[in-house]
């Protein structure tokens, strides 16, 4: 009698598949600033497990979740809540809002090297400045 060969045995840990609540996880603590190192800790699993399964959340989720927290900060302000407008007067500084404006309005235009070079001759002062010419004693004319 010949035996039959047996198909290899599917031994060890089943496929890792992650849930919805995983990915928000990910998401969540990647915009608080966790290490892959750590999310992957706190899911219990491997790190190269983490990147290969949560790619998007991995260099999306701190985006996403910005954009979902500046949403709620948008709706509390609207509904008159003064720290949440003040937070976003605050974000607004920091990133430049008005101040940026202005500066695109009023910037002069680009000067080419050689009148930049002109301008820097002339604006020369100090130690290296050209010479007073000598005032003349006696007028010959």
């Amino acid at each position: 009698m010949t035996e039959k060969p047996k198909s290899p045995s599917r031994g060890g840990r089943p496929p890792y598949r992650p849930s919805i609540e995983d990915r928000q996880t990910v998401e969540e603590l990647k915009f608080v600033g966790e290490s892959d190192n750590s999310i992957a800790r706190s899911l219990r699993i491997d790190p190269d497990t983490l990147r290969k399964h949560f790619p998007d959340e991995l260099a999306d989720g701190h985006a996403q979740r910005r954009k979902e927290v500046i949403g709620l900060l948008f709706r509390s302000a609207r509904d008159g809540n003064v720290a949440a407008l003040k937070k976003l007067e605050e974000m607004g500084r920091a990133a430049g809002g008005a101040a940026s404006v202005k500066q695109r309005e009023t910037r002069a235009p680009k000067l080419g090297k050689k009148e930049e070079q002109k301008a820097a001759a002339k604006a020369v002062g100090g130690k290296f400045a050209p010479p007073t010419p000598p005032k003349l004693v006696v007028d010959n004319r």
